[in-house]
């Protein structure tokens, strides 16, 4: 809370926006990595809610730890090891350096020992560095990002996102004491948190919660309860994108073919707060499924006309997404809408 020590209250605010992504990533498929049901020299939980994976050197708390629950042919199980930064800034290339060298670590930490029957071996994942921001990344960040095959999701100016983090800053500022973390009693509140998010259960009295935190959870709760939809898709330049939607993915588009056209569109009233979103071209309702845009296209949308349109059509000209439809995984291509780009072009 306010007047406290600010180091810890930076620290609060990312742990709870880690269990907003945690909350997000079971809508797409992945299951928090479980220490209990890992064996205890690669996997560790000495305090509960913080993880740690073993290197080649030492151990590695990692933030967001998920499973991913379908199988992909000829690869191992994938399994993410996400970092989560809640800063008022973009993050910069140092903060990407350390996590480089942690995720380096532990994908190389594998060993078979002479007279080990194969069957006994750690089962292997594909272990895949993400890193997650709620205010973006520089370009030395990024760059530096997918020079070592980490993958970066930005959070800036997503209204649905935004919104969360407006009731992040409010819990932490004005009804959460920092004491939680200070005497290690953080995951009792931790865990009370991610039931109400979950199931909408009453959080309960906490001794360092102030009078009205429950109202301002319960706020919470409908936020993450708005967000319907919530999928991850890869651009044809290799840009990961998190798309979330306040209504259901129009899964009925999908129901003979794995292909569909869609139509990027932003609004343009305030280019600090430029909301992108993406609609499909079939979809009557028009619905809108919000994302952060990458930098390219951000910067081209200040100029607009045939500059942004170009963009647009680099950047989205292939969209691979993977989603659940009818309880069935699938991977789908969406492809821009030329007829609805050449209209726009002739408008010009």
């Amino acid at each position: 809370m306010d007047g406290e020590y600010n180091l810890y209250r930076s620290q609060l605010k990312g742990y709870l926006f880690e269990i907003i992504i945690l909350e997000l990533l079971r809508k797409n498929n992945f299951s928090e990595v479980q220490a209990d049901r890992e064996p205890d020299d690669r996997v560790r939980e000495l305090r509960p809610g913080f993880i740690e994976f073993k290197g080649r050197g030492c151990w590695h708390q990692i933030d967001c730890p998920c499973d991913y629950t379908q199988f992909i042919p000829f690869m191992y199980p994938i399994r993410i090891l996400g970092e989560v930064k809640y800063y008022k800034n973009p993050l910069e290339k140092k903060h990407l350096r350390e996590y480089i060298g942690v995720i380096k670590d532990i994908q190389e930490n594998y060993f078979v020992a002479d007279g080990v029957d194969p069957q006994e071996f750690y089962p292997r994942k594909t272990e895949i560095g993400v890193y997650f921001s709620a205010s973006g990344f520089q370009d030395e960040a990024e760059k530096i990002a997918y020079a070592h095959g980490i993958k970066t999701i930005s959070y800036a100016n997503n209204p649905l996102i935004d919104r969360l983090k407006n009731l992040i800053d409010e819990l932490e500022k004005n009804y959460i004491s920092v004491q939680c973390l200070k005497d290690h009693t953080w995951n009792t509140f931790r865990q009370a948190f991610i039931e109400a998010l979950r199931y909408r259960t009453p959080i309960g009295y906490h001794h360092y919660m102030a009078d009205g935190c429950e109202n301002v959870i319960e706020h919470i709760q409908h936020a993450i309860g708005a967000i319907s939809s919530s999928f991850i898709a890869t651009t044809a330049t290799g840009v990961f994108l998190h798309f979330v939607g306040s209504e259901p993915f129009p899964d009925e588009l999908f129901e003979f073919s794995d292909e569909g056209r869609c139509r990027v569109y932003y609004s343009n009233d305030d280019f600090r707060h430029r909301s992108f979103w993406l609609e499909l071209a079939k979809d009557e309702r028009r619905r809108r499924f919000y994302f952060t845009p990458p930098v390219s296209l951000d910067h081209a949308a200040v100029f607009g006309s045939e500059i942004v349109l170009n963009e647009k059509e680099r950047v989205f000209q292939a969209l691979s997404v993977n989603i659940q439809i009818n309880g069935i995984s699938r991977s789908l291509t969406l492809h821009l809408d030329e007829g609805w780009l050449n209209a726009i072009r002739g408008t010009l």
